[in-house]
């Protein structure tokens, strides 16, 4: 336990008008080394026990008597990486940089020591570590096979296994790969990987390399088709990849001898201890460090000098407010400039309208971007939305705004697609989306066309949550970057910044989830170390064989029945499979996140599922319609809450289940099915609401496709207060990669 940490439990034990002295000795909180002077004898004993049961909670970095130990002997402890020239790791000039760089600079300085990194040839560090040469190693692969003989610790970065290739026109897929030349070399994991899925289902012509430099100079000469590789390796180019969806996904690793036992166990700690704000710091560092690097060495870019234009009134690409430009162009060029701030000159963006840029930042792909012009992969991406008040009615297609009077951008870039698709419609327009938000809320329009994301950022600011998106439209609006088809090397640069950038999100400190639950007020860990140790005395003395053999009898016939009723659910919807799985992967993450008690946890994980058990009495009809549901239709709809109570509720299934089942369609502000709201919702049927709507929005249907991560939480977003428990949703947002992740997997 960290000495700040002892004296916010100190200062807390004084507000509770304990009378205690304690003098600390060291960091320690072993009973030894802290002496208390004054108070109750039996008060002094009581406090220490919990103070060192909370030492056992603390996200601080503990070591053993062994691991402490271990660290003093080997404070020069080499790792071994070979230079393959990433942002994992590189040298430059000599001096190591990258990620893994980052990782073994920040270790020393928390713990003291003097770790390095020793190069070594790739062949060399496969021989040694084939070998069992005691050491560490960075990057090989976990298998079953090695861990006989290495502890295998997760970094932070998941890669999968990709085909990178040139030729759109020739190759589309996985199928095209037949009697194509395919580069790969033999002592990467992902060739083993592709060979023992893929060899047996694509006739692909193998050719060997030593080398990724080798792989990149066949590709670009076309004496290969395509290679594979893993997505940690960046060339200097952006190729098209293709997935492999049967090979997994990998965290790249630092694999360690069985002799270190003790650094095994320092560093699972010392990544558990590493916070989210401190890997984004590293990431950020080691991409710009890397392609600052990777760019600097192009001739072709050496000297370039450019302009930049963003574009006029592009929301929310770009956008002028007083004699300033905002949005993400303005950001995005600042880190582009960054980038390139030893190869290429920028010319300062000017007002101005189509102007003849060399590069277009953040601009729609409209009348400004012509064939001179190379387009980036999409770098934003959105929907065009519906939004009206709250009481308002929602759309599911732009022709049910007929007859009514909508507020429109002046110049907006889906003028025409508005008008062409919609009939007696009244347009008013305005100069600015603040102008649009109040036409909406003063009642002067009954709908507003635009980027959801807007209305949600002015609905949050300005506290205007009588607005809703009443619908999102199958128009779709992307942002580019332009680059003028003379400065490809320009355009092959910055388009591999675009994709590096989708990939990030692949970086992740895979241990806070596991123990982002002891993040907690320390009085309040104090009291639950006390509910604990209560529960666990009451439990001995009310345990005995009998009671045992019962709960597991009755846990067994809950699982059965649990079982039966989601197969009768599945048989009434086949889509609800892979969706019920996640609801209760979900609701059990959220129970653990919202800290409650483990029954509670284990109870929702086995029947979150069974929320929709109800639907097996809706008609089919009414499930399978593509559109939407008329008012009886949806009145019909609605009664699936109560069928599926009625099937339970003369069950042995606790009573969280029936709360599930029959309050999972209430709001909080009580317009839900049957009209409770606020704390009178059960707090489990609450947590179901929220990671059900995410799903359902995530999930492509036979009458929709599945909204992006990023639509959805802005969705959930807009409901908070409304549909959902702000607390929760404030929750749900702050760990929203979490879900995201949990949707990825289990689909």
């Amino acid at each position: 336990m960290t000495k700040r940490r002892e004296n916010m439990l100190i200062g807390k034990m004084n507000k509770l008008n304990y009378t205690l002295s304690v003098q600390f000795v060291n960091m320690s909180p072993c009973l030894n080394t802290i002496k208390i002077v004054g108070g109750n004898a039996r008060l002094k004993q009581i406090f220490l026990c919990f103070l060192c049961l909370y030492s056992s909670l603390s996200w601080s970095l503990e070591l053993t008597k062994d691991e402490s130990e271990w660290l003093k002997n080997n404070k020069n402890f080499t790792f071994y990486n070979d230079n393959y020239d990433s942002r994992l790791f590189f040298i430059e000039n000599g001096v190591q940089k990258g990620l893994y760089s980052y990782l073994v600079a920040d270790i020393n300085k928390k713990l003291n020591t003097k770790f390095t990194v020793q190069v070594e040839d790739i062949d060399v560090l496969h021989d040694k570590f084939s070998n069992l040469d005691s050491g560490v190693y960075f990057d090989f692969a976990n298998t079953k096979e090695r861990r006989e003989s290495y502890f295998f610790v997760p970094t932070l970065y998941r890669v999968s296994t990709k085909v990178f290739f040139r030729d759109t026109s020739i190759i589309e897929d996985l199928v095209s790969l037949n009697n194509k030349k395919v580069g790969l070399i033999d002592d990467w994991y992902s060739t083993t990987n592709f060979v023992n899925q893929y060899a047996d289902e694509i006739d692909y012509i193998p050719v060997k390399f030593n080398t990724l430099s080798e792989l990149v100079a066949a590709l670009n000469a076309g004496e290969i088709d395509a290679f594979v590789a893993d997505t940690q390796v960046i060339t200097d180019k952006a190729y098209p990849t293709l997935n492999l969806p049967r090979l997994e996904n990998l965290y790249t690793s630092f694999a360690i001898s069985k002799d270190y036992i003790e650094l095994n166990s320092i560093l699972i700690k010392y990544f558990t201890e590493l916070e989210s704000k401190e890997v984004k710091e590293m990431v950020i560092k080691s991409r710009e460090d890397y392609f600052i690097y990777l760019f600097k060495k192009s001739e072709e870019l050496k000297g370039l000098t450019v302009s930049v234009g963003y574009g006029v009134n592009e929301f929310p690409a770009s956008y002028y407010v007083n004699n300033e430009y905002h949005g993400i162009a303005p950001t995005l060029f600042d880190s582009i400039k960054l980038i390139f701030k030893d190869v290429v000159t920028f010319i300062e963006p000017v007002i101005g309208e189509c102007n003849e840029y060399d590069v277009l930042l953040s601009v729609y792909n409209n009348k400004c971007i012509t064939d001179n012009y190379f387009l980036t992969k999409p770098y934003y991406t959105f929907e065009l939305s519906v939004f009206n008040k709250l009481e308002g009615n929602f759309i599911s297609e732009i022709g049910d705004v007929n007859y009514s009077t909508v507020g429109m951008l002046k110049d907006a870039y889906y003028y025409d697609y508005v008008k062409n698709n919609t009939l007696n419609i009244k347009m008013v327009f305005f100069d600015t989306f603040d102008e649009i938000i109040k036409a909406v809320d003063d009642g002067i329009v009954d709908y507003a066309f635009g980027d959801q994301r807007l209305l949600l950022n002015h609905t949050i600011n300005y506290d205007m949550f009588d607005l809703k998106i009443a619908g999102t439209l199958t128009e779709k609006a992307s942002v580019y970057i332009a680059v003028k088809k003379e400065h490809k090397a320009l355009f092959n640069a910055i388009n591999l910044i675009s994709i590096s950038s989708d990939n990030e999100r692949l970086i992740k400190n895979i241990y806070i989830n596991k123990n982002e639950k002891y993040q907690r007020n320390d009085l309040w860990a104090l009291i639950s170390i006390l509910s604990v140790c209560i529960l666990i005395i009451a439990l001995l003395l009310i345990r005995d064989f009998l009671a045992k053999k019962t709960q597991h009898r009755l846990l067994t016939m809950n699982e059965s029945l649990i079982g039966s009723l989601e197969m009768a659910s599945l048989y009434s919807d086949e889509e609800t499979s892979e969706h019920n799985k996640r609801i209760n992967i979900y609701s059990e993450h959220l129970s653990n996140l919202l800290k409650m008690p483990k029954a509670f946890v284990e109870d929702i994980r086995m029947i979150a599922s069974l929320h929709d058990i109800g639907k097996i009495g809706i008609p089919h009809y009414i499930l399978k319609k593509p559109g939407k549901l008329d008012p009886d239709e949806f009145d019909v709809m609605k009664q699936h809450v109560n069928i599926g109570y009625e099937i339970i509720k003369n069950t042995e299934l606790s009573s969280i289940t029936k709360n599930i089942v029959l309050y999972h369609h209430e709001k909080w502000n009580g317009k839900g099915y049957l009209n409770l709201a606020g704390e009178d919702i059960p707090i489990e049927a609450r947590i179901v609401t929220i990671v059900d709507v995410y799903d359902a929005l995530r999930q492509k249907r036979v009458y929709k496709e599945g909204f992006t991560h990023e639509v959805a939480i802005e969705i959930i977003a807009e409901e908070r207060g409304v549909s959902f428990d702000p607390m929760i949703v404030d929750l749900f947002l702050h760990n929203h990669e979490e879900f995201r992740t949990i949707f990825e997997n289990n689909q």
